[in-house]
């Protein structure tokens, strides 16, 4: 008889974000299946569905953490949510692998997920003892723990995730939406402009999330101006942030950043938008919420291919996608989709398929349900890997 899943979190709301949202989504739907715990930060908000214990007020003090943890019943699994930037400044942390490892030496079960792994190595002196540390810190980890899924294919293709190891089952495991789909009238995308203060027939690009160098917000501004260059009134929604970049008055009229927005309005901006464009630094792969918030809500979506872009998705047709290092390319197919209705609806329509076919939070929960009821010890792990696939769904 297995204990109970205690998902290990620093981030949970009322904290705002998308691990802290992911975090709670997580917890609901596997709680759906199991009982299910989060050891989490001091203050955090209850959860009707799954017991909150927040209690932790340091998370670099390894001795109260270990205390916290064996307080959970031995046939307890532990599920670490893994970023390195969540558990210290620079993402350094010197507890939590040692603890991991520790755990694993008493016979605890673990489960983790790595939604980032190690910044790239960098020729300034903090940033490099930063990623050297992460870099000592997943060694441990990924010796102690037999089961981790990684958030983007492109990592294990490309080894970024280290040498091959037989008894350590890497699987993908992708960040499903955290915005629900709300129910929108035939005519919402008329309705929605209405409100803006567009007409109609304006076509509306939009973006989703914080902008950061990382997602090349230029390529953006750059795409829209290329879109009414072309002859196509276009304006341009902003949804979670109101970055202030230099427009002209003729710019402003088709300007709308619209901030945070609660995940209702949030939902029904996204079903309005005639294309989203995200062009991301390191392309399109499964650890992008944004992405997969556009898929859930059936948006065309334009992105980008490039180092974290698995082959899986290089070959997928439910979005459009050029080179992210070719910015002329992503704008000319913008302008090819806005004069295309059918190849939108097209890939409306994939992309609804796709998300409940791969992305979704079921998909989730069947893939670490696998391995939190499955083999966990390293010899069994072995065992039951020699009849894996490389990299398994």
């Amino acid at each position: 008889m297995q204990g109970p899943l205690v998902i290990v979190s620093p981030l949970l709301p009322p904290l705002r974000g998308g691990l802290a949202d992911h975090t709670r989504r997580l917890a609901e739907t596997l709680a759906a299946h199991l009982p299910v715990q989060v050891l989490t930060s001091a203050g955090a908000a209850k959860n009707p569905a799954f017991d909150v214990v927040d209690q932790i007020t340091d998370w670099h003090d390894r001795r109260s953490l270990e205390s916290a943890l064996g307080h959970f019943p031995q046939d307890s699994v532990f599920l670490w949510q893994y970023v390195p930037h969540m558990y210290g400044r620079g993402g350094v942390n010197f507890a939590i692998a040692p603890l991991i490892s520790r755990l694993h030496c008493q016979g605890r079960r673990q489960v983790l997920i790595a939604h980032e792994i190690k910044a790239p190595l960098h020729w300034k002196p903090h940033w490099m003892f930063y990623a050297l540390c992460h870099r000592l810190a997943w060694r441990q980890i990924r010796r102690a723990v037999p089961a981790i899924g990684i958030s983007s294919e492109g990592w294990l293709e490309s080894g970024r995730v280290g040498r091959n190891d037989p008894t350590t089952d890497f699987f993908v495991l992708p960040s499903p939406s955290n915005f629900p789909v709300v129910p929108v009238p035939d005519r919402h995308p008329d309705q929605w402009r209405a409100e803006l203060g567009l007409a109609p027939d304006t076509a509306v690009v939009g973006y989703f999330g914080t902008l950061g160098a990382g997602k090349q917000p230029d390529w953006i501004f750059d795409t829209w101006r290329a879109a009414n260059r072309s002859g196509i009134r276009t304006a341009l929604a902003v949804i979670g942030g109101k970055p202030t970049v230099p427009v002209t008055p003729e710019e402003q009229a088709l300007y709308r950043p619209l901030g945070y927005l609660d995940e209702p309005a949030v939902s029904r901006a996204l079903q309005a938008l005639d294309l989203l464009l995200l062009p991301f630094e390191d392309g399109v792969a499964e650890r992008r919420t944004t992405i997969t918030a556009g898929l859930a809500h059936g948006v065309p979506i334009l992105t980008t291919l490039g180092s974290s872009t698995g082959s899986t998705l290089r070959a997928a047709r439910f979005f459009a996608a050029a080179s992210a290092t070719d910015p002329q390319a992503f704008q000319a197919e913008a302008v090819r989709l806005l004069r295309d209705p059918a190849a939108r609806a097209r890939l409306s329509a994939a992309a609804v398929d796709a998300y409940a076919r791969d992305f979704s939070w079921d998909v989730v929960a069947r893939r670490l349900l696998a391995r939190i009821r499955g083999p966990w010890s390293t010899a069994e792990a072995a065992e039951e890997l020699e009849t894996r696939p490389p990299l398994p769904r």
